[in-house]
């Protein structure tokens, strides 16, 4: 198994390598940027690529778009998305591609080893690894709020007033 990781943390991503190579894979690359990964993609042709998805310049969203364009370059190759928490947007834009050969795990699953190297072969085999809390996270902010369903209609008619920026005063004589 080749793989390339993309990690803009020095620590983190040699001690990656480091781990990986432990356990008998091929670290093809390393990079600290996004433009580093994608050359060290075209070059290596991994079957994996490990990419955080915050990295330089702006630490937003340039390594979720590298591992898309990375698998636009290179069709079929394996990628597994490291966050610190759980952000759905990128989740989602990781996802619309098809959710085969693609993983999104927090950081902190990392250290959990056994974990995180069945999800890197589950990935690697043509699977997906999704981590439980990003599953969580994802389905409880899809589920639709119906706490202003449980209110009364007089209840609903002072929020309705409150939003047209009328008082406590008002409020009291339009009952």
């Amino acid at each position: 198994m080749r793989i390339v990781i993309a990690e803009d943390d020095p620590l983190l991503r040699e001690g990656l390598a480091l781990l990986l190579r432990a356990e008998g894979l091929d670290v093809a690359a390393t990079a600290a940027t996004p433009d580093r990964f994608l050359r060290a993609v075209d070059e290596e042709r991994p079957d994996v690529a490990i990419v955080d998805v915050r990295m330089p310049p702006t630490h937003t969203d340039e390594g979720i778009r590298a591992a898309v364009e990375a698998r636009r370059r290179q069709p079929g190759l394996a990628v597994l998305v490291l966050s610190a928490y759980v952000e759905q947007a990128f989740a989602t834009d990781l996802l619309a591609g098809g959710s085969a050969r693609l993983g999104y795990l927090l950081k902190e699953r990392v250290g959990r080893v056994e974990e995180f190297l069945s999800a890197l072969e589950r990935v690697v085999g043509g699977g997906t690894a999704i981590d439980p809390e990003v599953v969580a996270q994802l389905f409880a902010r899809t589920r639709p709020d119906t706490r202003l369903d449980r209110l009364s209609p007089r209840e609903r008619e002072v929020l309705a007033l409150m939003a047209e920026g009328l008082g406590n005063t008002c409020l009291l004589y339009t009952s």
